[in-house]
């Protein structure tokens, strides 16, 4: 039975990574003669060869690429049970990776993320901010501890709890026809142009529905990537648009945005908190969901 070393196969995984003896030497602090003779000894334990010499250049062997996609996985799961090592240990000195929606993950978040660093000053926080469609596919391939986001995805066995309320409210300049009319009927926004945010937001998809169900067109005159970019435009006059409240704080203090009485509006979702239903969580993230879900009993969302 063949053994592979752990030491050889780091070795091996630095000069498949840059194809060069030189620069894999570099890295690793070792010579070039230690380091070529870590692979010829890994070659004749696996029994096969692993780079050929072509000219001055480098290259991997089949073999060779096979192996360099094991050992990638093979020191993620050691990387992975290292961190479960240590995380048991203590949730002061782990690591936690945090998702969140673009509005939430800007305006709320944040906010919560400092109080938690205070309580655990050495723990090494990751927050990703991105719309749903990159944020459920963290979630699904567990590149993440838990997301803050509003729908709640089906493809997988999830746990949830509510973490705030978002009240999508429809905003326009102060200069609009509707502002400061009262109670006026869903069909006059069908005359409306929106700005809308990318595929895969989840306010885009509320406003659509929002449209379908009333069996009206949805006129847009311009699809904007982020929240900052929707108010400045709708400040210009580019149209109106549909945007979380917690989001608008400032442009409605300085007058530089009015919220629009419209029949239907605003819309209510909810954030909830979400992890996989199987993630086995590390000590640090158990405590952030715990304090999370102690704080989502008196947050106050504006």
């Amino acid at each position: 039975m063949r053994h592979l070393n752990l030491h050889q196969l780091a070795t091996f995984q630095v000069v498949a990574k840059h194809c060069s003896y030189v620069r894999a030497a570099e890295e690793l602090h070792f010579s070039q003669p230690a380091v070529s003779a870590q692979i010829r000894q890994l070659e004749e334990s696996l029994g096969v060869k692993l780079f050929d010499k072509i000219g001055r250049k480098t290259h991997l062997t089949q073999a060779g690429e096979e192996l360099y996609l094991y050992s990638q996985k093979i020191f993620s799961l050691i990387d992975e049970a290292m961190e479960t090592m240590e995380s048991l240990r203590s949730p002061h000195y782990g690591r936690l990776s945090v998702g969140a929606d673009t509005t939430v993950g800007t305006y709320v978040v944040p906010k919560l993320l400092g109080k938690f660093h205070q309580m655990y000053p050495d723990v090494e926080i990751t927050l990703e901010v991105v719309n749903r469609v990159y944020l459920l596919d963290a979630l699904v391939n567990n590149r993440i501890d838990m997301v803050i986001m509003g729908k709640i995805p089906n493809e997988v066995p999830v746990f949830v709890a509510p973490f705030a309320p978002n009240e999508l409210v429809l905003v326009a300049p102060p200069t609009h026809r509707l502002a400061g009319v009262v109670k006026v009927p869903f069909a006059e926004l069908a005359r409306e142009h929106f700005l809308l945010r990318e595929m895969g937001s989840g306010t885009r998809a509320a406003l659509e529905d929002a449209f379908q169900e009333a069996g009206l067109p949805l006129q847009v005159s311009m699809q904007v990537g982020n929240n900052s970019a929707i108010k400045q435009g709708v400040a210009a006059g580019l149209g109106i648009a549909l945007i979380s409240r917690v989001a608008i704080d400032m442009e409605l203090e300085t007058k530089r945005l009015v919220i629009l009485d419209v029949e239907g509006f605003p819309i209510m979702r909810q954030w909830r908190m979400v992890h996989l239903k199987d993630k086995n969580l590390s000590a640090t993230a158990r405590a952030f969901k715990h304090f999370l879900l102690q704080h989502t009993n008196h947050l106050t969302v504006h």
